[in-house]
């Protein structure tokens, strides 16, 4: 019995069909139906039921599969402690994160990047409940992520580290009316044009500040942070979002004005923001030391001018 069989038998499982799981594999169809027929011989065991639409585990090769997939999760455990200790940490790790952390998350990667020139990290921004279902489905690693109760009971499978509190604001223009010495003027908030980034959350906001104080116009929802910022500037609007979201931003503090969100009585405007990872999603060296790193960089965060 060969590492490359118990491959092959976890690929089966997985795909339902040799031909495909011989295309992920890049090994002919020939060899690994040679390399299952070997490891059922050796086993004298018949794992995959197979006829003309696939192949289907046995109760048996269930069993056996689980057990591949814990001696080849301890096999790239193995490698990968190895080569740490080499420092020679490589790999690829796939990162989400909300809108307004990212620069300093492509900073913390650039770093990493120039201790070990061979791994190779993706970051993409994204709204929180996005990422958390790209999480679910293992096409991101690691979540930096903007969450609150209602997250955490959705998602029993995921682990969140928590690394501080979020503050729920509401951003102005310096020339609009709706912020005056620091305090939201309330009545404003149903007459001026409002713009908000596409997230649950900023959204169940607006939505209580128009169940709470009205609003005749439209509001506008993107999914572009960007567009959000130059939608306020342009024309003297708000915004509703997190001071996560927004102090990361100089250019954009330098025209406006911040003011809490403290007139809400049925809805939290205190959230947590920390990293959110799969339970079962094989936690790599790559992916452990880039998250002590993160959680480090992110526990102060930067000052914003209220």
């Amino acid at each position: 019995m060969t590492f490359e069989q118990l491959k092959y038998v976890v690929a089966v499982e997985k795909y339902g069909t040799l031909k495909d799981a011989a295309e992920d594999l890049h090994v002919t169809l020939s060899a690994l139906s040679q390399g299952l027929n070997k490891i059922e011989s050796e086993l004298g065991l018949t794992l995959f039921q197979r006829n003309r639409n696939g192949s289907t585990s046995t109760k048996e090769g269930k069993v056996i599969v689980e057990k591949a997939k814990k001696i080849l999760t301890a096999l790239a455990d193995l490698q990968e402690v190895a080569e740490v200790m080499q420092n020679k940490l490589t790999g690829n790790l796939k990162i989400a994160s909300i809108p307004g952390p990212f620069f300093q998350l492509f900073t913390a990667a650039q770093q990493m990047k120039s201790i070990y020139p061979d791994i190779n990290i993706q970051i993409r921004e994204q709204n929180s409940q996005t990422m958390l279902e790209e999480l679910k489905s293992e096409k991101v690693d690691i979540a930096l992520a903007v969450y609150n109760h209602e997250d955490l009971e959705k998602y029993p499978d995921f682990h969140f580290t928590k690394i501080r509190d979020c503050e729920m604001l509401v951003v102005a223009h310096k020339d609009s009316p709706i912020i005056q010495n620091g305090v939201v003027v309330t009545e404003e908030l149903g007459k001026q044009p409002v713009i908000l980034f596409d997230d649950k959350i900023v959204i169940g906001t607006m939505n209580e500040i128009k169940r709470v104080f009205g609003r005749n116009d439209i509001v506008i929802s993107v999914n572009n942070p960007h567009i959000v910022e130059q939608y306020v500037k342009e024309n003297n609007a708000y915004t509703v979002g997190l001071d996560l979201t927004f102090n990361h931003s100089q250019l954009l503090m330098q025209d406006m004005q911040f003011a809490k969100i403290d007139f809400l009585s049925e809805i939290p405007t205190t959230h947590s923001f920390g990293l959110v990872t799969k339970m079962n999603h094989h936690q790599t060296p790559l992916m452990k030391e880039f998250a002590l790193r993160l959680k480090d960089d992110f526990k102060t965060p930067i000052p914003i001018r209220l």
